[in-house]
């Protein structure tokens, strides 16, 4: 596959372009094809996490110099997620060089957040490993830094299990807001999670996700707005 204008538009070109193409194989993909699972991106993932973390908590330490260690791990959550992944990852497109099995595909798994966003922290991974720490941060700063500037700003608010609690905190009579995982399915490697969230025991909302901490996230999304309605 001609990978030209993916380069372009992540700032980089791989001189081992099987890094690249390690990086855009599924799980999926790699169990329908006889491989192994360290065949697949999820290796590349794990230090893709760790170099967008340590770049994005090195921008916020220098546009933050007075800043605390809460702070600066608040906002760095609201800027390293899923969702901010996501949205980079269909800016460059990765939905459609992405590798995965028929099943996966036939679902909509090019354009799942969670892949997207896996597959954006082992392509960051296959730079860094290609090119060295300081050409993987510039990727990261190139694609997420409006994000940063964003999140900084206060202008998005991703961690959505944080801000129900708060909200929760905020009324004079408190409730306790509690997640429960009520239903798992699927493969090892395609897990599916049921979330429900209550305040005391009331239902506020459930959400489906492909870990529990994007069903938690999903479920207190819309489980803000319901407990607005409620309680007010």
């Amino acid at each position: 596959m001609d990978y030209t204008e993916l380069e372009e538009r992540l700032g980089y070109t791989f001189k081992d372009v099987s890094l690249l193409e390690t990086a855009l194989t599924h799980t999926t993909y790699v169990f329908e094809n006889g491989g192994q699972h360290y065949d697949s991106n999820q290796r590349l993932e794990f230090i893709g996490d760790a170099v967008v973390d340590l770049v994005v908590a090195r921008a916020l330490y220098d546009m933050r110099p007075q800043a605390g260690e809460g702070y600066l791990s608040k906002i760095r959550a609201t800027a390293v997620c899923e969702q901010s992944f996501a949205h980079v990852a269909r800016h460059l497109q990765l939905g459609k060089y992405l590798m995965m099995g028929k099943g996966e595909s036939a679902t909509g798994g090019a354009d799942k957040d969670s892949n997207l966003a896996d597959c954006f922290e082992a392509v960051i991974a296959a730079v860094y490993f290609d090119g060295g720490y300081e050409v993987a941060a510039d990727c990261v700063m190139k694609n997420l830094s409006e994000t940063i500037e964003k999140a900084v700003n206060g202008e998005i608010f991703l961690d959505y299990k944080s801000r129900l609690l708060e909200i929760a905190q905020m009324r004079d009579n408190k409730h306790e807001i509690e997640f429960r995982i009520v239903g798992e399915r699927g493969p090892a490697h395609m897990k599916e999670f049921d979330c429900a969230v209550y305040a005391d025991e009331v239902f506020l909302a459930q959400a489906t996700g492909k870990s529990k901490k994007e069903a938690e996230q999903l479920c207190a999304k819309q489980a803000i707005s319901k407990y607005t309605e409620l309680f007010g």
